[in-house]
């Protein structure tokens, strides 16, 4: 019986997870086109409102703290519950450009995202865990393809973007309806000093993989919206960096063992944000986006394997200062590139991942 409890059919656990990463997915390629409508109905700065966007960093944070005693009680109900709770947000953030309702729904869809980001892993351990996780962030990111072309397609037709934001709705509510496990627990570990030269080192490498990559999902397609073109035309585009995330994450894990990987997507990265600082029209915009998407797909994955690697460093610390770290650069560079925005222009702030990725490529060479 307690067997049953841990162990369940694959296939439902994978159904379960797949719909968890659909909607995960979804709701965070949503971030930048929401920004973008909401703050076009308001009539407000879209550096006031920014922070509507970086509650999925706030629930990172907050799962790197509370999310291993969180799981204590199930991957299975904490996934079920985050599901429920980012529905109810979703349709919050939907339904009104009101910041007293949006506001509060945000919170519930980063947290939960977030939540879902902790509970997969343990859902899916086991033999061939890194396929089936694999699979479910190629899931997500296809996912993420289709919400700026949502978007999109409903300001071309006259109706408010954000609308689009509830398609992710029923396959969060199936995750809810679905019978979940437990997951399998965590085999005890002696313990051990945390390695903090190291864990500090890899810990900064993924804020500023990360950091360069919320840069785009956040203020991409408005960066598109200054070129000129209507909100919906810049939904649509910004789809670019989706498309070139799951490209590059589909074919990184190819290479990302050469000694070059880093230099080269680092390389690749720059180049892309040159040309969308270059733009002048909103094709030349969407090709860097596209490009320096392909260059920033590969580099979480490294920096997260560079740092599961590190001696004495346990799962459970390196899921924790991932999701730390992950969550300090969603709060911190959305914010700093909307406060450039203020300052000196959206297009000039647009540089601020060159020197994220220059000093990333000199920390991805030291060994701590």
């Amino acid at each position: 019986m307690a067997t049953d409890l841990v162990a369940a059919p694959d296939r439902e656990v994978g159904r379960v997870v797949a719909f968890a990463q659909i909607g995960l997915g979804f709701l965070v390629s949503s971030f930048g086109p929401y920004l973008a409508g909401i703050a076009a109905e308001l009539d407000r700065p879209r550096g006031e409102l920014v922070w509507l966007t970086m509650m999925f960093g706030a629930g990172l944070v907050l799962a790197a703290a509370l999310g291993p005693a969180a799981l204590h009680a199930g991957a299975g109900l904490v996934m079920r519950v985050a599901c429920g709770g980012i529905t109810v947000g979703a349709v919050a953030m939907a339904v009104r450009p009101n910041l007293s309702v949006a506001g509060p729904g945000s919170v519930l869809v980063g947290v939960g995202c977030a939540a879902i980001a902790l509970a997969t892993p343990p859902l899916l351990r086991g033999p061939g865990a890194a396929k089936r996780i694999a699979i479910a962030v190629g899931v997500s990111s296809a996912a993420g393809v289709l919400a700026p072309l949502a978007f999109g397609a409903l300001e071309t037709a006259g109706v408010a973007g954000r609308w689009a934001i509830l398609a992710a709705v029923p396959v969060l509510l199936a995750a809810v309806a679905h019978r979940t496990v437990r997951g399998t627990p965590d085999e005890a570990v002696a313990r051990v000093r945390l390695p903090v030269g190291p864990a500090s080192l890899g810990w900064l490498r993924i804020v500023l993989s990360v950091a360069s990559e919320f840069c785009f999902v956040v203020w991409g397609v408005a960066r598109l919206v200054d070129t000129g073109v209507a909100l919906g035309t810049a939904s649509a585009l910004g789809a670019s960096f989706g498309i070139g995330m799951a490209v590059g994450r589909l074919v990184g894990p190819r290479f990302v063992d050469r000694s070059w990987a880093v230099g080269a997507a680092v390389g690749v990265t720059i180049a892309g944000t040159v040309v969308v600082y270059l733009g002048q029209d909103p094709v030349t915009v969407t090709v860097g986006i596209a490009v320096a998407s392909l260059g920033i797909a590969p580099l979480y994955p490294i920096m997260l394997g560079a740092m599961v690697s590190v001696p004495g460093l346990t799962s459970r610390h390196s899921a924790s200062i991932a999701s730390l770290a992950s969550g300090t650069a969603i709060l911190a560079a959305p914010a700093a590139l909307g406060w450039l925005d203020g300052q000196i222009g959206l297009r000039e702030a647009f540089l601020l991942p060159i020197p994220l990725m220059l000093v990333l490529l000199l920390l991805a060479r030291r060994r701590a």
